[in-house]
């Protein structure tokens, strides 16, 4: 997870000439290299009993993100029966004087409209009459998260999301659900084999919001494991938990979707929020507990300092957490030659907008020479030695992203010499440190003994588009000490807050939307323009918005605005729409208002992904065009995929892939072996 922008940790450099060099590399030995290639997106039977396993990997994904943070940052639940935070279901006819207008305490979506409703009352203010749970703070910090990525669903009060899903999911959108079970399994349809599903917290953020408990890691956490356990369970037919390397390679050979259960959460255990000192008896057995509600796969770190050891220096948001979360600031220094050269700044950050007592202040800050960075002196510490002395020795797999520049070293180091020989790691949503160089980014060296060691390396692709997600890939996958080549995967964060692809290059038109309030007619009429292509009008309705969900004028303002390069549309009165046949959704306590979507069309514009001859995602009557939208939720994974796979060196990228099943089921049967010799 991470609060914002990309995961990936550098600003890309590698030049496209490096794809020419690494080509060998990518079309290393599988399944499909030795033959005229397939493609294996939407392959029906990717894999069979007594061979090499095919399929893509997502090492980070977040399904029930939206019951961390104490339920009140990412809004909507990934399936009907799934329980949702007090305050997030949307209830208009509790409006007025009397009556609830959201569920009061936690319960379970009893319908898509309510697992996939307006977020209207998780993330705006309180208002005595229509949105008695609201609450003004989070409105606040949740509207500045919103403002910087440009989130269209909080440009209107209600954003809109089933049954027209008008306003969310959208690529940029970090804080609606991207996980719809339909949408999970239109990626596994795609390819999708081996999905690490994360719970996920902060409780800086979560106290920040003014959220419900449970705001801890620890219970937020067990909530986050109990719900995903039951939610794979009730789709067993297409998905099931992998609990071990046998289980993961049975799975998928039946074509199915493993998902391996994994915790990312500053603060294992409540040890450090608790003030305790553990001992290593209470350390072991709070990694055995996890390991018991299924949990395989862990960051011993996160976003904060811990009693396991130092987080990567990185976000400046996160330094006046770990300040909250742990009573200290970071303690910095300046990199030496490591290609780190990302500096912290002081007091430039959205957590000073909260109420986090004694974390005010700003963080000290080390004077560096010109070229170096900021890191965190702190590496692993003696319990983090136990903890993942105990993780190897369940056969765990364990995640180094997140960790300081020291700590991985540290950590490299301690896991070197088992018995069994080095324990295989795992860099799980991440990329090259490159020319952003902040300390969360991987070194050559690092990748290089994670591959020496059978390990992954999952891609990150926040903030990114195909092409230099290739590049990025590309770059990884050229590593290959001793002839042999790292596996990479997808480590895409989503429901992680960071922004999913969106290629520019598709020239694909951008929704945009005009609000007339209400009454609308008695308002200018609304301006419709377009430079440099047609106006295409998608959407138009008229009538109290949260509950008008139709796009009742849509036809009317179509005929009077298509194919023109700017328009302008009064709003009928309710005597007009009516002699027009327009019915319109109305209720007390609201006006009546116009919105339009409209989109401006280049007849030029060339599409990356060609639907006549490739599926399209839908739900309902809604259709989601990767070349017009991007990637908007996890079913969109397979569509970046073939937009990939038309780029130069993109058809080999693809194939290795999909090799990532057959590359976990080995890498975690190996570190179940090392594991049993690790005393």
């Amino acid at each position: 997870m991470k609060r914002t922008g990309p995961m990936t940790g550098p600003a890309w450099a590698t030049p496209w000439s490096a794809l020419a060099a690494v080509t060998l590399t990518l079309a290393a030995p599988g399944p499909a290299s030795a033959q005229a290639r397939r493609s294996p997106i939407f392959e029906s039977a990717l894999s069979a009993p007594g061979r090499p396993l095919r399929g893509f990997v997502d090492l980070h994904t977040h399904p029930m993100a939206h019951l961390g943070f104490g339920g009140h940052v990412l809004h909507g639940a990934p399936d009907v029966d799934v329980l949702m935070a007090p305050g997030t279901i949307y209830d208009p006819s509790g409006q007025g004087t009397s009556g609830a207008t959201c569920n009061g305490s936690m319960r379970r979506a009893a319908s898509i409209a309510e697992a996939l409703g307006t977020s209207y009352s998780t993330h705006r203010g309180h208002d005595f009459l229509k949105n008695k749970c609201g609450n003004h703070v989070r409105q606040i910090v949740l509207g500045e998260m919103a403002k910087s990525h440009g989130i269209r669903s909080f440009q209107v009060e209600r954003p809109v999301g089933y049954p027209t899903f008008a306003h969310f999911p959208a690529h940029n959108d970090i804080l609606h659900q991207q996980m719809w079970v339909d949408w999970i399994r239109r990626a596994k349809e795609g390819g999708l084999r081996v999905m690490v599903a994360l719970a996920v917290n902060s409780r800086t953020l979560a106290h920040g919001v003014e959220a419900n408990p449970p705001i801890d890691d620890r219970e937020s956490g067990n909530l986050q494991i109990a719900e995903l356990v039951r939610f794979v369970g009730k789709h067993d037919t297409w998905m099931e938990i992998a609990r071990s390397s046998s289980d993961l390679r049975r799975i998928v050979e039946k074509n199915k979707l493993a998902v391996i259960v994994g915790v990312e959460l500053d603060d294992i255990g409540n040890f450090v929020w608790n003030k305790t000192a553990p001992t290593e008896a209470q350390i072991r057995a709070e990694i055995r507990r996890l390991h018991g509600l299924g949990v395989r796969y862990v960051f011993p770190v996160h976003l904060t300092d811990n009693l396991f050891g130092g987080t990567a220096a990185y976000e400046d948001e996160v330094a006046r957490a770990n300040r909250f979360q742990t009573g200290k600031w970071w303690d910095l220094e300046c990199s030496r030659g490591e290609g780190i050269t990302k500096r912290i700044r002081s007091g430039n950050d959205l957590f000073k907008l909260m109420k986090l007592g004694d974390a005010g202040g700003h963080i000290p800050l080390p004077s560096c020479q010109p070229g170096e960075g900021h890191k965190n002196r702190l590496g692993l510490l003696p319990m983090g030695r136990v903890g993942i002395n105990e993780m190897m020795k369940l056969g765990m797999v364990i995640d180094i992203d997140h960790m300081s520049q020291r700590m991985v070293s540290d950590v490299l180091a301690f896991t070197r010499s088992t018995p069994g020989g080095a324990y295989p790691l795992v860099s799980g949503h991440n990329g090259l440190r490159g020319s952003s160089g902040n300390e969360n980014g991987r070194t050559n060296d690092q990748y290089m003994e994670i591959a020496a060691r059978g390990g992954l390396a999952g891609v990150g692709f926040g903030g990114s588009d195909a092409r230099s997600f290739l590049r990025n890939a590309a770059a990884v996958a050229a590593i290959a000490p001793g002839g042999k080549p790292l596996q990479i995967t997808l480590g895409s964060d989503i429901n992680g807050m960071v922004v999913l692809p969106r290629s520019p290059e598709c020239q694909a038109p951008r929704d945009q939307v005009v609000t007339v309030p209400g009454d609308a007619w008695s308002h200018p009429p609304a301006q419709l323009r377009c430079t440099g292509g047609e106006i295409d009008v998608r959407s138009a309705r008229i009538g109290c918005l949260d509950i008008q969900t139709s796009g009742n004028l849509t036809g009317i303002v179509g005929r009077a605005c298509n194919a023109r390069t700017s328009c302008s549309y009064k709003a009928p009165s309710p005597d007009e729409y009516s002699r027009a046949g327009v019915r319109a959704a109305t209720r007390m306590f609201c006006t009546q208002a116009m919105e339009i979507v409209y989109r401006c069309v280049d007849p030029a514009a060339k599409a990356c992904v060609d639907y006549s001859r490739f599926p399209k995602a839908q739900m309902g009557g809604r259709s989601w065009d990767y070349n017009e939208e991007g990637v908007v939720h996890i079913g969109l994974f397979p569509d970046f995929l073939k937009h990939i796979e038309a780029l130069p060196g993109g058809e080999q990228l693809v194939d290795r892939l999909y090799n990532g099943a057959e590359g976990f089921a080995q890498m975690w049967t190996r570190a179940e072996a090392v594991g049993r010799s690790v005393p």
